[in-house]
């Protein structure tokens, strides 16, 4: 059966879709969620002071003030970059763009715990928004998806992953990533259901706005552009296609050209992003500088804290405790390992094939990386393909959850909740 044919026969059923008959538990479980998000924030407040790390709200500072540069500068300059004798903000901008109307309003008072309510408040859409990208995925792909199974993967995706430790931060590196999440779920959604090509572009183009691997995860919608055109009644939809493809990279084309414009006026050149002469910590200054951004260098380091970097049990509390450089990701959210389930049905495997695609280019270029993420639970740039992760879970699990499955996201939920307890009180 090919994937047009699954197409044609659940878009059917797309007005019964099991997740929709229960819209009234699709609210319970989100505010469910949403209240236990709330009270880990109060906790992580009450556990350890806000720090610093509030580059986005000094760069909109800087913006407000007229300049591309830092109006004011913070007392610690720990990942800014200096050029012509002004500190910049080498990350993406996209979050700073979005902060820009409560900083104008409280310009850098508070901007710790502004920055916390904003990254809570963008997390707790987030779960929305995985709820709506399982309806899709129900309505265009698996119709028998019943809503206990939509449940189990939301809180997987709420308290079972790196994500819920990212919400609680309320940092630069980690807002990033709540922020491209965002915009990753909504190109997923758009992708799994109506496919627009401008729509799709726009929201990855914005998610790579804010994590630039982001922009790394364009095959999930060229593959299933193909595969939806290749093949239907009419024949082969060749213009078709092509017309979809070239408004997707147009848009994409675009915003990265933006990108590039906006690198020429901060540091003369479109090339540059001010990554090479960041004011990076002495950890990892020395391989910045010896061997750049991108390197054959890093790949066994990073392949170690990407996906092998076990847990270690100690003698004294809080008795299991994590590398702060890196846990592997199977290890911090088990229920990853269902993934592997994802291509044991025949009409499901391009669908499994385009997640994947989208999945291993960010991976790929993460391995070059001179960084692992550093202090951290586990590894956090698995938030640049996290949602395509877990809908290759969804795959792999069967509709109605059985105990394995359902053992795998208690233990996910259980490894993240304390990893954050354990970072939060015990700073290891």
């Amino acid at each position: 059966m090919s994937l047009t044919q699954v197409e044609a026969g659940t878009r059917r059923e797309s007005q019964s879709t099991p997740v929709e008959w229960q819209r009234k538990h699709v609210l319970l479980l989100f505010a469910g969620l949403a209240t236990i998000y709330i009270i880990l924030a109060v906790v992580r407040t009450l556990g350890r002071p806000l720090g610093g790390s509030q580059h986005l709200i000094y760069l909109a500072d800087g913006w407000l003030h007229g300049h591309l540069y830092l109006h004011n500068i913070p007392p610690d300059t720990q990942d800014y970059t200096l050029h012509n004798g002004h500190w910049y903000v080498a990350f993406p901008p996209l979050p700073a763009v979005l902060l820009l109307p409560i900083v104008a309003i409280f310009h850098l008072s508070h901007e710790a715990v502004i920055s916390l309510i904003f990254s809570l408040g963008v997390g707790i859409l987030n779960i929305w928004l995985m709820l709506g990208v399982l309806k899709r995925l129900a309505r265009r792909y698996l119709p028998g998806l019943t809503f206990a199974a939509a449940a189990w993967l939301t809180v997987l995706f709420a308290l079972g992953t790196e994500h819920l430790f990212a919400t609680m931060q309320g940092n630069v590196w980690y807002t990033a990533h709540v922020v491209a999440t965002t915009f990753l779920l909504l190109y997923t959604g758009e992708t799994l259901d109506k496919r627009r090509p401008v729509l799709a572009g726009l929201y990855l183009g914005l998610a790579a706005l804010s994590r630039s691997t982001a922009l790394f995860t364009f095959p999930f919608f060229v593959l299933l552009a193909v595969g939806f055109f290749s093949v239907n009644q009419q024949g082969f939809r060749r213009p078709v296609l092509w017309k979809q493809l070239f408004l997707f990279f147009t848009v994409l084309g675009t915003i990265i050209a933006g990108m590039l414009l906006y690198n020429q006026a901060r540091f003369g050149s479109p090339l540059d992003f001010g990554y090479n002469t960041m004011n990076v910590n002495l950890f990892v200054r020395g391989n910045l500088h010896t061997y750049g951004q991108f390197n054959w260098h890093f790949i066994s380091t990073n392949f170690r804290y990407m996906l092998l970097e076990p847990p270690y049990i100690v003698s004294h509390t809080p008795y299991l405790i994590f590398n702060p450089l890196g846990t592997g990701i199977f290890w911090t959210t088990p229920a990853l390992l269902l993934a592997f389930l994802a291509f044991r049905y025949r009409e499901r495997r391009w669908l499994a094939a385009s997640l994947l695609a989208a999945c291993f280019l960010p991976m790929a270029l993460l391995l070059f990386y001179f960084n692992t993420g550093w202090y951290q639970f586990g590894y956090r740039f698995v938030l640049d393909f996290l949602p395509f992760a877990l809908l290759l879970v969804a795959l792999g699990m069967r509709t109605n959850p059985g105990r394995w499955e359902k053992a795998l996201i208690v233990l996910s939920v259980v490894i993240n909740i304390w990893g954050f307890v354990v970072f939060t009180f015990f700073h290891p």
